[in-house]
């Protein structure tokens, strides 16, 4: 089951269980999050209804309109948060497809030497002031008719996977969350910055270095 299956199961009944539903659970910590915030929600919800306002109570022909219109509301905030939580766009959705793409990258724990990671930014026109000894996979991979640098960098938290867009533009910030992966894509001088973690990692940590570290070289195409 996917990240996405997995939200809109929860949406539509988030105090449903099924066993496909568990064992995706059991694994993906977003979806989790993601589970309890509906199910408060809802509780909100129900309490408000069982508990109508003290001046209802006085006019009861003008309150099941009320909790009628409070649970279509409550479907249409399940509806919307599945969708917020979905990748925000074929950007993010390409993003996370290519990561699926290289599982190895993730189980790379070797440090990569500098000149193996001048290999990968250099197509890119990019420099890293990032030590290499935080850096455990460097490919130069093509990626939407372009090659990008495609890295992964170490943390006390687990690996962080980064990819450097320097023709894909952004207007602001965006956040993904998708088949086990939480991911962030950041506008840069010359393209944007696509950050992807599969546990707790602190991405914003990460991604705030790289905004500092990374170096567009001009006239690179």
């Amino acid at each position: 089951m996917s990240c996405e299956q997995a939200r809109l199961t929860i949406g539509a009944d988030p105090e449903g269980s099924a066993p496909e539903l568990e064992r995706h659970l059991q694994e993906c910590e977003s979806c989790r999050q993601f589970r309890a915030e509906m199910r408060t929600l809802e509780a909100h919800i129900r309490r408000a209804l069982e508990r109508p306002p003290e001046s209802a109570r006085t006019a009861r022909f003008t309150w099941r309109p009320l909790a009628l219109a409070a649970s279509v509301l409550l479907a249409m905030v399940a509806v919307l948060a599945v969708w917020l939580l979905r990748p925000t766009d074929t950007l993010a959705r390409e993003v996370v497809a290519h990561v699926q793409e290289e599982p190895e990258s993730w189980l790379a724990r070797q440090q990569v030497d500098a000149q193996s990671i001048e290999s990968a930014l250099s197509g890119a026109g990019v420099k890293l002031d990032l030590t290499s000894d935080r850096i455990s996979y460097a490919q130069s991979c093509w990626f939407r008719d372009h090659y990008v640098p495609h890295l992964v960098v170490q943390t006390a938290q687990g690996p962080v996977t980064v990819m450097i867009l320097r023709n894909q533009h952004v207007s602001a910030r965006r956040t993904f969350h998708e088949e086990g992966m939480s991911g962030v894509i950041v506008p840069a001088p010359q393209g944007s910055i696509a950050l992807l973690t599969r546990g707790g990692a602190n991405i914003d940590a990460v991604t705030a270095q790289l905004q500092q570290d990374v170096r567009w070289l001009p006239d690179a195409h």
